[in-house]
């Protein structure tokens, strides 16, 4: 009998597990104390409102809130009175109060009354809610949940500091409000500059610009806390589109503007510095501050901002039905369907995967490090220069 090559039969019987070292996130695990060492965006500052908000990151339940004082706090969820979740707590001048007997914890998890207990009592001295420092940056609320003796200061961002632009933060929905999968696969994407040429372009219409249509030339680099891509296209009217991306540990990334009119020369520095944050291994928030150019006073739009859940970006028409999405699918469709966490085992990596290789391969060093009692590559840096940028050059 002929042997058959490649039949799928008996490939249910042992299927590998995912690579737990770079995708668990929870306390503990090498990644989830390497994502630990970094502030974590979390929250809009807009949205922080006279309630508080309960938030999951990294397998950890916390209420986000500013008090009265505009102070913001990120408290564990439940307080340590009785268990009572305080995103049912009351907001005040010194702090969030617990519904349920009164306790008040300040921002930085004190407790400075305890309504029910004698007043010469001392005991809300002798008792804390665990907390993490917050801090605030371009309309975005971060936390750092490392330990204390090793936090950051909060970098600055080259590309967010230049002039004649306004700073836009907003939620990146674009994998839906919550993206159902793990985080690695949807933070490597940024450094697949391959993937606009086929899934945005040739598979599913023109999703960004025409620009993308050309098969490019691309080539990677690593630096010691990222990793850049850069695509090199020759336009159909003869101009040269220069492209770069960069990839950061642990899951920030930088990308320039994803609409360039390739038949106008340019050139423009990144457009935004984003975030992909765990909730848990299996689920993904996202959030981006923009650098939006200001012209005549008034900044410009945001394919990002103003795309709906689930659209890679405001250029794409909504799909009406699942046919639609199989017929022109975006990142969300590609990147949650390699499973909830893909497996990395059942990948047969290509020459145009090298940027996915390097950041992996870039992400478990800096995650050993942290393991062997070291700082990750590039920790601590006051400021981050960006490489990220778009180029229409003239032809040769």
């Amino acid at each position: 009998m002929e042997k058959v090559i490649g039949s799928a039969y008996g490939r249910t019987a042992q299927v590998p597990g995912e690579d737990e070292f770079l995708t668990q996130t929870a306390f503990g695990t090498p990644v989830g104390e390497l994502l630990r060492r970094y502030w974590q965006a979390i929250a809009l500052s807009s949205e922080l409102s006279d309630l508080p908000k309960p938030i999951k990151i990294m397998h950890e339940n916390l209420v986000v809130f500013r008090d009265l004082n505009g102070n913001v706090g990120v408290l564990d969820q439940h307080c340590c009175h009785r268990g009572a979740s305080l995103e049912y707590g009351r907001i005040e001048y010194e702090g969030l109060r617990c519904c349920y007997h009164g306790w008040l914890f300040n921002t930085e998890g004190k407790c400075i009354d305890q309504p029910c207990e004698p007043t010469s009592s001392d005991y809300k001295n002798k008792v804390r809610q665990p907390w993490y420092p917050t801090h605030e940056f371009g309309g975005l609320v971060f936390v750092y949940m490392g330990p204390p003796e090793t936090r950051p200061i909060f970098p600055k961002f080259s590309i967010l500091e230049q002039g004649g632009v306004k700073l836009h933060a907003y939620r990146n929905n674009t994998r839906g409000i919550v993206a159902e999968c793990n985080w690695l696969q949807i933070h490597e994407n940024a450094v697949d500059p391959m993937h606009t040429f086929i899934l945005h372009s040739a598979n599913s219409g023109n999703q960004f610009t025409p620009a993308f249509s050309v098969l490019p030339d691309i080539g990677f680099q690593e630096t010691v806390n990222s990793v850049r891509y850069t695509r090199n296209a020759t336009l159909p009217n003869g101009n040269r589109f220069h492209r770069i991306g960069e990839v950061f540990l642990p899951n920030f990334r930088s990308l320039p503007s994803q609409t360039p009119e390739g038949d106008k020369l340019i050139l423009e520095p990144g457009r935004f510095i984003g975030w992909w944050v765990p909730v848990d291994d299996t689920h993904t928030i996202g959030f981006h501050i923009e650098a939006l150019p200001v012209k005549d006073g008034k900044a410009e739009g945001s394919v990002w901002a103003e795309a709906a859940p689930g659209l890679s970006n405001s250029n794409v028409p909504p799909p009406q039905s699942y046919e639609d999405t199989q017929r022109r699918p975006g990142d969300k469709e590609a990147q949650t369907s390699q499973r909830p966490i893909a497996i990395h085992a059942l990948e047969n990596l290509a020459t145009s995967d090298m940027g996915i290789v390097k950041f992996r391969r870039l992400l478990r060093k800096a995650a050993e490090a942290v393991q062997g009692g070291h700082e990750p590559p590039g920790f601590g840096l006051k400021e981050i220069n960006v490489a990220s940028k778009n180029e229409i050059l003239p032809p040769l």
